[in-house]
């Protein structure tokens, strides 16, 4: 993760990207695995590099519109980045006009209808997306406040990490009405947010919470106004290796139809430990904090699919132990 932000932070690399490539991003444990146009069309790319045949295809790849590759490259070092973007520069360049010339190149309209229900999917409809931003933080004077890349070993471990949950329309149903009386967060969005949502992922990809892992669910909803509810509580979640004790707030306001305006909720507490591939965490218990506000559907951005719903099942149903 280091070296992605050093070589994406170089202004002649950022200036290339932005004049000579139309940048797109994707999830390569995905599109390798999809049975579909477009699962067809990564591989029909990546077995044109030195990653054909299975396993990862993870990296870098520049392509023409006709998926010809002009260059692979998975070695983030600046000056190697900067010779693969030059030297595909050189190769499209060498294409013929009927490669090159805007608008040679048809491009058929996807028809989502025919996409791999197994590995493509969005926002529910009528369900929400919240956005989850996370810091690690250290306590100054009895504040809380972010860590700088001086005060952890890792020169990126500081900097905010982004993933995204996804509430269904009938799990948004149950929380207004939960809301509208007082209670307790519905079971199933409760699990989900601890076991899938309440991890450090500031340096990788961590592994999910098993059920029984949950060891304390306290999350309170009740009503200020006729639009709006606060939410409140307490959680810990904790394996043999790390873990999580943390409290919760955040409010939330919807219109006159009943569609959320405002989903703001906080998640601070003391984290330890890590998970297999996410090493490198402080010593000791150490403070983390998690924001999680409203998404946008109408960004890309905000439409990502969260990180832990690779098998979306599990994601869903979270109070199960498959």
């Amino acid at each position: 993760m280091r070296d992605r932000l050093s070589s994406f932070a170089e202004p002649e690399i950022i200036k290339l990207l932005q004049d000579k490539f139309v940048p797109a991003t994707d999830n390569d444990w995905y599109n390798r695995r999809r049975k579909d146009e477009l699962g067809t069309f990564f591989m029909s790319v990546a077995n044109q590099g030195p990653r054909a045949g299975s396993g990862t295809k993870q990296g870098h790849y520049i392509i023409s519109p006709s998926g010809k590759l002009l260059g692979y490259n998975n070695n983030r070092d600046n000056w190697n980045r900067l010779k693969f973007i030059n030297d595909a520069l050189e190769k499209w360049a060498a294409l013929p006009e009927s490669e090159t010339k805007p608008g040679a190149i048809s491009v058929p309209v996807l028809d989502k209808s025919k996409l791999d229900p197994k590995y493509h999917a969005e926002v529910p409809e009528g369900g929400l997306a919240l956005v989850a931003s996370e810091r690690i933080l250290k306590r100054v004077d009895g504040n809380l406040v972010a860590c700088t890349a001086e005060d952890h070993d890792h020169e990126w471990g500081h900097l905010a990490a982004v993933d995204r949950m996804w509430i269904q329309k009938d799990e948004w149903e149950q929380l207004l009405a939960v809301g509208k009386d007082g209670g307790s967060m519905p079971d199933r969005l409760a699990k989900r947010l601890i076991r899938y949502h309440l991890l450090d992922f500031t340096r990788g990809e961590p592994s999910a919470w098993n059920l029984d892992d949950v060891k304390v669910i306290d999350l309170k909803l009740k009503p200020l106004a006729d639009t709006s509810f606060e939410l409140s509580g307490k959680v810990l979640v904790s394996d043999d290796t790390r873990g999580f004790e943390a409290d919760v707030s955040g409010k939330i306001e919807v219109d006159s139809q009943e569609r959320a305006t405002r989903f703001d909720m906080v998640v601070v507490g003391d984290h330890w430990g890590h998970s297999e591939f996410t090493g490198g965490s402080r010593p000791g218990k150490a403070p983390l904090g998690i924001a999680f506000q409203l998404g946008d559907l109408t960004k890309s951005e905000d439409r990502i699919r969260p990180q832990a719903s690779h098998w979306l099942q599990g994601y869903w149903e979270a109070e199960k132990q498959f």
